[in-house]
């Protein structure tokens, strides 16, 4: 399996998708993750405290290593498009940016942001970009280097906390993982200079989503949980049941 993650700033895919990421990665799966800002300016708080006034360059480069060392921790590469927070928009070079991106990794999956999100601008801009490069990477015309991949079922991750429900999110995937939340706990710590919380507070939503899952499944043994919200129907020979059910 192929799994690509399209962030918008650096911790992003972490908080919202490091178990998922962790948990495919163990059992062989290729995983990349594509950070398209370091979220220089708008969430890299610690990094500006007592009035402190570093230079962007400088900012960056602490996003930098806490993402590398956080999806090494994942068990994932990671590549860093540097479109700068608060100013990238949404355009049509971009979008044929990821469709390329989308054709030479050709992920059997995309995790990325959930749009709408009024919250975020730039995390709003991310689920337009990628939901449409998902499209055009199989189109047969496109102009590209690489040969049309299959139009990869995307995955939308929790959109800006703590209000994630208020802004239209509806996750309907959850996925157990508490085998790896240890990797995913180690993972959030490796960004404590700029984002400090990020441990406590993604670990309040993980048990939140777990009490859930455990809600909806009636197991017991999910203690931490992610949920994501799948953009397209799916399509099988079964109807798609607990692996429990099915089986």
């Amino acid at each position: 399996m192929r799994l690509l993650v399209v962030s918008d700033h650096t911790a992003d895919f972490c908080s919202r998708a490091g178990g998922t990421i962790a948990l495919h990665a163990k059992i062989g799966a290729v995983v990349k993750v594509v950070t398209l800002t370091y979220g220089e300016r708008s969430e890299s708080g610690g990094l500006y405290t007592g009035g402190a006034r570093p230079a962007l360059d400088a900012v960056k480069t602490v996003r930098r290593d806490e993402a590398e060392r956080a999806a090494a921790t994942l068990g994932a590469e990671i590549a860093f498009c540097d479109w700068g927070d608060l100013r990238f928009d949404y355009s049509a070079e971009r979008v044929a940016q990821l469709a390329d991106e989308i054709r030479a990794f050709r992920p059997d999956a995309v995790l990325t942001h959930h749009g709408p999100d009024p919250r975020s601008m730039d995390h709003d801009t991310t689920a337009r970009l990628v939901g449409r490069a998902a499209q055009l990477a199989d189109i047969p015309g496109l102009e590209s280097a690489a040969p049309p991949a299959r139009w990869p079922t995307v995955f939308h991750f929790e959109a800006t906390l703590p209000l994630t429900e208020l802004e239209g999110f509806r996750p309907d995937v959850y996925i157990n993982i508490t085998p790896v939340w240890d990797l995913k706990l180690a993972a959030l710590k490796c960004f404590t200079r700029a984002q400090g919380f990020l441990p406590a507070w993604y670990t309040d939503v993980a048990k939140l989503r777990a009490f859930q899952a455990r809600q909806l499944s009636g197991r017991s043994d999910i203690l931490y949980a992610e949920a994501f919200e799948r953009t397209v129907p799916w399509v099988g020979d079964r109807l798609p049941l607990d692996s429990h059910v099915a089986d």
